[in-house]
């Protein structure tokens, strides 16, 4: 009876029904108070149900009748984790790993803790140590993938998303995270592929749909964009980014009245929304609004300027409080949809004197 409940417990466990698990565990418990498996599994049950400090009394006290327990202190520093108890967590993770050094999974996690913690070089070489056990193992590969990304090197981070990718061609999450740094290298076309890709796969995947639409507004696809856009619309039509973006496609197809109205939707939720402002000056200039244009890049550059300051001053220490100010004014003198203002005598005061 003891096994065939235990079979039911871990069966509920793995279909995430955690409650009616916990229950079961509990009933095993009644029979055999030791028993190392259900104990283990309650309390990472209890962890999935948000009970950390539960998880964590009742690890505890296993592991005072058995210290060398690997699994009682792998659970103990995921739970850690997961309570962002970061230092606790490394701790346990490494008399962990002291009782099983080859286990890739306690390695992962240790170097995800390492992440957390800003210890990116030591996370690496974790990272690395972990897949000379297991190569082939996708979330580590991801993993490496992702601080790599995090740092801007994304050449590299590729190589091990394209790993994990040939391990298995349609996991979504490799082919995402090759999508997100394929965009900042601004290899569209390739991005594209794989944003496509996953949404074929898992077409109500929100954030592969809004990459998808912003690839294609950066391949001059705007009405493919569109549809996207309004896809992920019909689920939240709120979403800030979701109608600057949309905008900005209306905007590419010459639609400039229409995306101006999708850029004043997102001010009346916040006023002082820099993309929005920007973008709908962008609109302005087209439609050859001087005096509208000139207000919306006046509001601009004064919130850029206090955004500085809060900037400058949450970080306590001194900066060039006009360095963003600077290359704000520089990318409004690039930008092409404000060639017709450059002869307007209150744009150029404005981009002069701020």
């Amino acid at each position: 009876m003891k096994d065939s409940l235990l079979d039911l417990a871990m069966k509920n466990f793995e279909n995430e029904n955690f409650t009616k698990a916990i229950q079961q565990f509990e009933k095993i418990l009644k029979l055999d108070p030791e028993n190392s498996e259900a104990i283990i599994n309650k309390s990472s049950c209890l962890a999935e149900i948000g009970k950390y400090d539960e998880s964590i009394d009742q690890l505890e006290i296993f592991l005072k009748k058995n210290p060398n327990d690997f699994d009682a202190l792998y659970n103990k520093a995921t739970t850690l984790y997961d309570m962002d108890r970061h230092e606790e967590a490394l701790v346990t993770f490494d008399i962990a790993l002291k009782i099983n050094p080859k286990s890739s999974k306690a390695l992962c996690n240790k170097a995800n803790v390492l992440v957390a913690l800003g210890r990116h070089d030591d996370a690496l070489s974790v990272y690395n140590r972990a897949l000379q056990i297991d190569p082939k193992d996708i979330e580590i590969l991801n993993n490496v993938g992702i601080v790599y990304a995090g740092q801007k090197q994304h050449k590299k981070a590729i190589k091990y998303f394209e790993s994990a990718i040939d391990k298995k061609k349609d996991d979504t999450d490799s082919l995402s995270n090759l999508g997100n740094s394929l965009l900042e290298i601004e290899n569209y076309k390739l991005a594209y592929e794989c944003f496509r890709q996953v949404v074929k796969l898992d077409p109500t995947d929100f954030d592969a749909t809004f990459r998808l639409g912003i690839t294609c507004n950066n391949l001059k696809m705007p009405a493919k964009a569109l549809i996207y856009f309004n896809k992920l619309l019909s689920r939240d039509k709120n979403n800030v980014d979701v109608l600057i973006n949309k905008g900005y496609s209306l905007h590419l197809m010459g639609k400039y009245g229409r995306a101006i109205l999708c850029y004043k939707q997102v001010l009346k939720q916040d006023p002082d929304e820099i993309n929005a402002i920007y973008y709908m000056s962008k609109s302005t200039a087209r439609q050859n609004d001087a005096k509208q244009t000139c207000e919306l890049i006046s509001k601009l550059l004064k919130l850029q300027f206090i955004n500085d300051l809060d900037h400058d001053h949450d970080h306590d220490h001194d900066h060039d409080h006009d360095h963003k100010q600077v290359h704000l004014i520089e990318k409004i003198q690039k930008d092409s949809d404000f060639k017709r203002m450059r002869t307007n005598a209150n744009f150029l005061f404005l981009l002069k004197h701020n």
